[in-house]
């Protein structure tokens, strides 16, 4: 017989697996990438789908667009980015090749956590973290508020 767990146990269990991910994260990107931060990864991953003018990347990033427009600037003196006539920014090669180095080292890093994981614990890790995306996607619709820091 299953016992369902607690809401703050569960509360407490996914913000358990939310932080390994972020370290996991942090990691893959510290390894491959080391001299791009986390903020930068994020712009690179803001315009990994399509071109993106300061102020959308500013708004999608949560940040002033005077600090999206250093981002983008930083990340074009290092030829990640590159600005397009219109105004709006997109990946470069190089730009494009970090974020899939970092993706494939991150996924190896999955891969050893889950070789290493008990193998009755696989499914059910897999199964959570399926579970987790499925109830942070719909969050993106979901205004955040402001901060007061």
């Amino acid at each position: 017989m299953s016992v369902e767990p607690e809401p703050a146990d569960a509360v407490a269990a996914a913000e358990h697996v939310a932080e390994s991910l972020v370290e996991l994260c942090r990691r893959a990107r510290e390894d491959v990438a080391p001299t791009v931060s986390d903020e930068q990864i994020r712009g690179l991953l803001t315009l990994d789908s399509e071109a993106t003018a300061p102020g959308r990347m500013a708004v999608v990033l949560d940040i002033s667009p005077s600090s999206a427009r250093e981002l983008l600037d930083g990340l074009g003196r290092r030829t990640l980015v590159r600005r397009l006539p219109s105004g709006e920014f997109c990946l470069t090669g190089a730009g494009k090749c970090v974020l899939e180095a970092v993706r494939q080292h991150r996924r190896r890093l999955l891969e050893q956590a889950l070789v290493t994981a008990a193998l009755q614990d696989r499914p059910v890790l897999r199964d959570a973290v399926d579970q987790l995306c499925g109830v942070v996607s719909p969050l993106d619709r979901v205004p955040r508020p402001r901060s007061p820091l």
